[in-house]
């Protein structure tokens, strides 16, 4: 469909693409149609150019017979006459049909072309003419293509007949043979341009349609890696029937939400709402792509990421940690809204979780399990401008940060966990309270 948008009456008009084709041209091309099909409006282009074609053509020769010999070529010079005002005709046709000025365009063609046969004979050259029937493709399309064959047949028919029983010379002026040679001779000239303009006309068609597939896979291929990691979507593209679901079993998880949204949100108009969560939204995917980890999805305010699914369980711990502290910093620079500086409240867990596509219509690439639910109890429990973490994170990223501990909470489904704020990074030195605790029962041991 994308190129039958590219498309346009200045197209059909200049093959090669960038030729402006002059506004009467335009609107003679587009005479008489009123298909809102913009395949059917540019079939039915290519009969009117095919008319107007006709008309040109006709006008010359008549012109020429007529200074040739007056009254010797008359019954040629009347026949162009009346084909001049038979093409003319052909727009006003298409009201009756998407195919019924292509159908009137044919046989008119066809009963004129057989007559110059008979009226100057096989001398004339004429008769090449009825090797363009299978043109006639063009005007109908791959869907009536039984028209079509109907239309090819004919001409077949129209072909063979003439070289059967037609004069080798016609009636009309007999002796003149030279004026034979010089049409048979433009016949030829006008064969081969038709039958170029033709060619090209369908190796563009078909380059812009390769090239609009091409970029319609490009924009899939971007937005299957939008929505899921690169190696999912990788694996999805190679076999699209195969079920993805697969056991990490040390992931670690967060959770963000935005505190004071809903009633700083509640007089914006919906533009404005969407224009500030898109523009934070932004700026933490541009800080989870910097993390190396994989953002899941966002539920209203709440925005979801895990590390580790590729592996590198404590890397992409510290990685999450990082992510968490660059995202309140980003919430603390970002403009208020409504007058109301917004916060965040984030929570992280590092377990085992099962990662998956669902869906056949819109895909969705998603996580569950323990880590998932216990995150987002951290983030519940959490406080505003605080990253809660779990134990388990904790003891993975000791090294690198600063926690300060929490008292033991009970989180619904789980029971009491013990959890600590992660207050940043640690500086050379630096100890936990949890390296203390452990230093002091060591002592005492």
């Amino acid at each position: 469909m994308q190129l039958m948008k590219n498309w346009s009456t200045s197209d059909l008009l200049g093959i090669a693409g960038g030729i402006q084709a002059p506004s009467w041209l335009r609107r003679l091309a587009s005479a008489g149609i009123h298909s809102t099909d913009r395949y059917v409006r540019r079939r039915q282009m290519v009969v009117n150019v095919s008319a107007l074609v006709g008309v040109a053509d006709n006008i010359f020769h008549t012109a020429q017979n007529l200074l040739h010999a007056f009254f010797g070529l008359m019954p040629i010079s009347i026949y162009g006459m009346v084909m001049i005002v038979l093409f003319s005709l052909t727009s006003r046709f298409h009201r009756f049909g998407d195919n019924a000025a292509a159908l009137y365009f044919i046989p008119v063609t066809a009963a004129g072309n057989a007559f110059v046969v008979w009226a100057l004979g096989l001398e004339s050259g004429t008769q090449a003419y009825f090797a363009l029937g299978g043109a006639a493709f063009i005007f109908f399309g791959v869907h009536h293509w039984r028209i079509y064959m109907g239309v090819f047949l004919v001409a077949l028919l129209l072909l063979l007949v003439s070289y059967q029983f037609a004069p080798d010379v016609g009636p009309v002026m007999p002796h003149d043979m030279e004026f034979r040679r010089q049409l048979a001779a433009q016949v030829m000239v006008n064969v081969l341009i038709i039958s170029t303009v033709l060619i090209v006309y369908a190796l563009t068609a078909l380059h812009r349609a390769e090239t609009a597939l091409q970029a319609e896979h490009e924009r899939s291929e971007t937005l299957l890696e939008t929505i899921m990691p690169r190696p999912i979507a990788d694996r999805l593209k190679a076999d699209p029937q195969e079920r993805i679901a697969d056991r990490h079993e040390d992931v670690s998880v967060l959770f963000a939400d935005l505190v004071g949204f809903t009633p700083a949100a509640r007089l914006l108009s919906p533009d404005e709402v969407v224009g500030y969560l898109d523009g934070l939204f932004r700026s933490f995917d541009r800080l989870v792509e910097q993390a190396g980890a994989e953002k899941i999805k966002t539920i209203g305010d709440a925005y979801m990421v895990v590390g580790g699914l590729e592996g590198g369980t404590d890397e992409a711990a510290v990685a999450i940690g990082r992510l968490a502290l660059a995202m309140l910093h980003a919430i603390e620079t970002c403009e208020p809204l409504n007058g109301v500086r917004l916060n965040l409240r984030i929570g992280i867990h590092t377990g085992t979780a099962i990662a998956g596509v669902i869906g056949k219509r819109r895909y969705s690439y998603d996580v569950w399990g323990d880590a998932v639910n216990v995150a987002s109890r951290m983030e519940s429990h959490s406080e505003a401008g605080r990253i809660q973490v779990t134990e388990a994170f904790q003891s993975r990223t000791k090294h690198m940060f600063s926690f300060q501990e929490r008292e033991p909470i009970e989180v619904k489904g789980v029971g009491y966990m013990k959890t600590a704020f992660l207050v940043g990074e640690k500086r050379p030195g630096e100890k936990n309270e949890l390296d203390v605790a452990i230093e002091e029962g060591n002592a005492d041991g």
